[in-house]
């Protein structure tokens, strides 16, 4: 009989400003190798630019980012939020620690990202969140539904893929009203 791995939970976790300091972090996070191992999350190697300008954007209040520790064994992920355009309206993106499946730990992301969403969701001018995840992304959608995203819609062709075209990507939204916090969706895992 084998045991099923257990779920991580948010109050496990750190948060951290992401500051100049992580640039190595990040450089791991996206190196070209990462990046063609995560062909469903949108990223490639075209992203050196964010490789190169997230954390100076961070630092100079441009947008928000954390790193997510877990203690005892370090980052996690880094979990990147910007202004979409419209007041009120912003977008995010995670990126996660290569080797997470050899932790044995169910629910990394969304523990990850319920802390994250519990710091971006104080600050008074962020009213929505939306992303856009590929529809070949079964785990992040998965993730998305877990922390009551609604989804919205589907953007036709919209993120490239390692295979060189384009998949649709669904549409996920959530206001802040909705978000239920981290000690709720905490004590809904453990129901």
């Amino acid at each position: 009989m084998t045991q099923e791995a257990r779920r991580l939970l948010p109050s496990e976790l750190v948060l951290r400003k992401a500051t100049l300091a992580d640039q190595p972090l990040i450089d791991s996070f996206l190196s070209d190798e990462r990046i063609a191992e995560m062909s469903d999350s949108g990223f490639t190697e075209a992203d050196q630019q964010t490789r190169e300008q997230v954390l100076a954007l961070i630092d100079q209040g441009m947008i928000k980012g954390w790193i997510v520790e877990l203690p005892g064994y370090g980052p996690l992920s880094a979990q990147i939020y910007a202004p979409a355009g419209t007041p009120g309206v912003w977008s995010g993106d995670t990126l996660n620690a290569p080797g997470l499946g050899r932790l044995g730990l169910r629910w990394i992301g969304t523990a990850a990202m319920a802390l994250t969403l519990d710091e971006l969701f104080k600050d008074p001018e962020v009213y929505r969140l939306t992303g856009f995840v590929a529809v070949t992304n079964h785990p992040s959608l998965s993730m998305c539904d877990r922390l009551g995203f609604t989804r919205e819609g589907l953007a036709r062709e919209h993120m490239p893929h390692a295979s060189g075209g384009r998949v649709d990507a669904v549409v996920m939204g959530m206001l802040r009203h909705e978000w239920m916090g981290a000690e709720a969706l905490e004590k809904q895992a453990a129901a």
